[in-house]
């Protein structure tokens, strides 16, 4: 395992009910991760962490005046995690009123201008930081109980306090210490055996977790832009678990003097500077700017003078999202009453950890089921506000600045009647066909049109271990989206990479590196039809997806999506069916796999006779697929009565 940490934040010190979600709730989630999968990681993780600590152990043995924990700064601290064969050192380094403002998240408050009360009520987030937070603060406690749950016995630690602050302090002690989800809970671990922690979580439910931290050695340059192992374990816990979504610190490398980063600063002009976890396809990372109060435009978003920039190595948008990161005030664990000013990416992570929450709950409350990780921070970047000086996603501000009203309001307006609806589907694409859904949209402002997905890890053989922007591209199942119009064709947004970092985005093809994509339509009139295709063939067969789509008068035409996959789509009677279906094709003594409306497998099941028992299917729409003998995927839809 090959990981520096940092924690992402400057510091300068300065003078309800206890809730969490249910145990039933998570119980539902974490049956739709892959179990077996998850043993099979934690084993691998376990044995890398054994290895570590007897690296590490047997180097402090022969090296008894090494101190490996230092001080950085007045609040920071360096910890050496691990010496490589290689004789490299690994090291973990520490890097709210008006995060709600910017985020827009106080109209989601109870008293807000959209009228409801989502504040975080029985959601919970992860925090895994340089230590553990302190519980004992006055803003975490409620009817003599702690918001807090620490796991792991380590010390209190101020960056990881504060970091817990952002997301769930109550603003006891002052109204600018609120954190954006302030009703909300955490549970906090340090950072010396994250990956494995985070397999256990997501596997028992956890929807969401901060890292204001980032990974790679620090004496070596290959890692910035790199897609390397601690970023390929991320999609693999992601891909898992699907409704678990990390959310990882952009870094603060724009305005370092030391090297290698200096070099890299000077080299690349501040782009290709986000190193390990933050790399990964499916987290969502964040840039950090001042606060905006109010949103006026593109030009009312200013960037921090230290968030680091992307690409990733492959060209991928890194960062996603930006949030307030400058003079963020938050509780600190010099004392139980004690806060703080930070600034840093450390500082806007948890904002949009906390901004997950609040949306999470939000469908929750309406829906009574919470969105799959893909959903949510499609829904994020989705709704994002412009910034940067042209049109569309940069490697500056990722998509632009979050706006949490924007994204309750499209939860509010899923699937409704009327000519005001918005679209949040989650699907699923087998190789080789395609998916159609044909709308009305009008309106001044953009119909935007989204696909999201979690994608499966990358090769080990494409893992970075060393190489310098490499050319390799990470996206293992490469979906497309694209609109037609009488004849006309809109693509998604796409980027140039590190051919051309500072170049405007392109939506002149497809996008084949990304595993978010967005088709934005100038003044919209008339009839679209959305197009959902693959390239290559699909990891596994298929590939869920989430399709979103907004518009000032949106009104969804389709009766029946449609799935069509040529001479391999095949046909099945009766269609509504109670009990059995027959299939119309000449293999049999196959497996086939039958999908929900969500993408989720919920029956596997053997073909005898052509014929499949659906007896203890509920009543809805499906779609099943298998590989017949020739190894060519089919697919079919059908209605169960």
């Amino acid at each position: 395992m090959k990981k520096h940490v940092y924690l992402l934040s400057y510091l300068f010190l300065s003078p309800i009910l206890l809730n969490a979600q249910t145990a039933s709730e998570r119980k539902i989630i974490a049956e739709q991760s892959n179990k077996s999968g998850n043993i099979l990681l934690q084993q691998k993780l376990s044995q890398e962490n054994l290895e570590r600590k007897a690296r590490l152990a047997n180097f402090l043995k022969t090296n008894p005046n090494y101190n490996p924990i230092t001080k950085i700064g007045e609040y920071g601290t360096q910890e050496l995690l691990d010496v490589l064969p290689n004789g490299e050192k690994v090291f973990a380094r520490t890097d709210n009123e008006g995060a709600a403002l910017t985020a827009r998240a106080n109209t989601l408050y109870n008293g807000g201008s959209l009228g409801i009360n989502i504040q975080g009520q029985n959601m919970i987030a992860g925090v895994w930081d340089g230590g553990n937070v302190r519980d004992t603060h006055i803003e975490f406690m409620v009817n003599g109980a702690s918001k807090i749950t620490n796991l792991d016995g380590s010390p209190y630690h101020d960056h990881a306090t504060h970091v817990a602050g952002t997301i769930c302090a109550q603003g006891i002690i002052l109204s600018s210490v609120r954190g954006v989800a302030f009703n909300s809970s955490v549970r906090s671990y340090n950072w010396d055996n994250d990956l494995s922690e985070m397999t256990s979580e997501a596997g028992s439910g956890l929807l969401v977790s901060n890292h204001s931290y980032a990974s790679g050695q620090l004496s070596s340059a290959w890692y910035y832009g790199a897609y390397d192992s601690r970023a390929q374990q991320v999609d693999n816990i992601t891909y898992n678990n699907p409704f678990y979504l990390p959310v990882y610190a952009a870094g603060n490398d724009r305005n370092v003097t030391t090297q290698p980063a200096l070099s890299q600063l000077n080299a690349k002009n501040g782009y290709d500077l986000i190193f390990g976890h933050a790399n990964a396809k499916n987290a969502l990372t964040v840039a950090a700017v001042y606060k905006v109060d109010p949103y006026t435009g593109s030009s009312s978003v200013t960037m921090s003078p230290f968030s680091s920039w992307g690409p990733s190595d492959d060209g991928r948008i890194k960062p996603e999202i930006s949030m307030k990161g400058v003079d963020v005030r938050s509780t600190l664990a010099i004392a139980d009453n004690a806060t703080g000013l930070m600034s840093g990416t450390s500082m806007a992570a948890p904002g949009i950890t906390a901004v997950t929450l609040l949306l999470q709950q939000y469908h929750n409350q309406l829906y009574s089921n919470y969105l799959k990780s893909a959903s949510v921070k499609g829904l994020i970047l989705h709704t994002a506000d412009e910034a940067g000086s042209t049109p569309g996603p940069d490697y500056k501000f990722g998509w632009g600045l979050v706006n949490a009203q924007k994204a309750a309001i499209t939860i509010r307006d899923k699937n409704s009647t009327g000519a005001n609806q918005s679209i949040i589907q989650e699907l699923n694409l087998t190789s080789g066909s395609t998916y159609s859904k044909t709308i009305t949209a009008s309106g001044t402002n953009p119909l935007k049109v989204s696909i999201s997905w979690t994608d499966p890890q990358a090769s080990q053989f494409l893992v970075n271990n060393g190489a310098t922007d490499p050319n390799d591209k990470y996206l293992v199942n490469d979906l497309d989206v694209k609109v037609i119009k009488d004849g006309n064709t809109y693509y998604p947004w796409k980027l140039q990479g590190m051919s051309n970092p500072s170049a405007a985005a392109t939506n002149s093809g497809t996008n084949d590196v990304d595993n978010f994509e967005r088709v934005d339509i100038n003044n919209p009139s008339g009839t679209y039809t959305i197009v959902v295709t693959n390239k290559g063939n699909l990891r596994s067969g298929s590939q869920n997806f989430t399709l979103i789509v907004t518009s000032d008068n949106l009104s969804n035409l389709s009766t029946n999506d449609l799935v069509k996959n040529n001479d391999l789509k095949v046909d099945v009677f009766p269609n509504p069916a109670s009990d059995f279906i027959q299939i119309n094709d000449k293999d049999d003594n196959i497996v086939v796999n039958i999908y929900d409306v969500s993408g989720k497998l919920v029956l596997t099941s053997k073909l005898t006779e052509k014929r499949l028992n659906i007896s203890s299917l509920l009543k809805g729409d499906y779609v099943g697929n298998y590989i017949n003998k020739n190894g060519q995927i089919k697919s079919f839809k059908f209605i169960k009565k």
